[in-house]
């Protein structure tokens, strides 16, 4: 069963990929990304039973809402698909301390920190002033995301730390693609890089529940 949902997996992913390379929305892209996404949300359903699970499952839902909204190009659909991202994140955060006892951080992480900064000083000069301060609460939750999936590798290692440490930076290098696209410029391969990244962060992150502490 992991094998072949697996495969559904890669196979929506790059299909949704090629059909809306040119960023066109095509049909059959709108059907495919959610679907993407729900393949993984029953990925990470197969784990066995713990919160970790549930909270990972939770943060998926919402990242679906956010995948929909971000189908429209309005400010509107934008902030709401950012809204719903910024809760999977904090979900995202409560899940990766699941099971973390001591909360230690890796000194090498920290570059994550000056990542975010980096990046949001950027996107911020950037951006309407009406998407400035949604735009800055978002890049600190994702940096908050990424330094707690960097505790749970430090703390618990194996295959819940790794996986889980690789998704989350994923996912910042889907959201730093997102953001430059939105906010500096469109530019070749956008779409391609976004959800690539994305779908295999958020699948890691779905992994990663398979070895968590019940």
């Amino acid at each position: 069963m992991p094998k072949l949902l697996i495969t559904a997996i890669v196979l929506s992913g790059l299909i949704a990929i090629a059909a809306d390379w040119n960023e066109g929305k095509p049909p059959l892209f709108k059907i495919l990304k959610p679907l993407t996404t729900i393949l993984i949300g029953v990925l990470a359903s197969l784990a066995p039973d713990s919160s970790y699970r549930d909270a990972l499952l939770v943060a998926l839902a919402l990242s679906l809402l956010g995948d929909i909204a971000l189908m429209f190009e309005s400010n509107a659909a934008f902030l709401a698909g950012l809204g719903s991202f910024l809760l999977a994140h904090l979900l995202f955060m409560l899940a990766f301390l699941h099971g973390v006892d001591r909360h230690v951080l890796p000194a090498w992480a920290w570059l994550f920190l000056a990542y975010g900064v980096a990046l949001g000083m950027v996107l911020v000069r950037r951006a309407e002033a009406a998407l400035r301060g949604p735009v800055v609460v978002y890049a600190l939750v994702l940096t908050g995301m990424a330094l707690t999936a960097a505790m749970r590798w430090q703390t618990l290692g194996g295959a819940t730390g790794s996986f889980a440490l690789l998704g989350a930076a994923l996912f910042v290098l889907s959201d730093s693609a997102l953001g430059i696209r939105k906010f500096v410029g469109r530019y070749a391969g956008a779409q391609g890089l976004i959800l690539s990244t994305y779908w295999a962060g958020i699948a890691c992150i779905a992994w990663s529940a398979q070895a968590a502490p019940l």
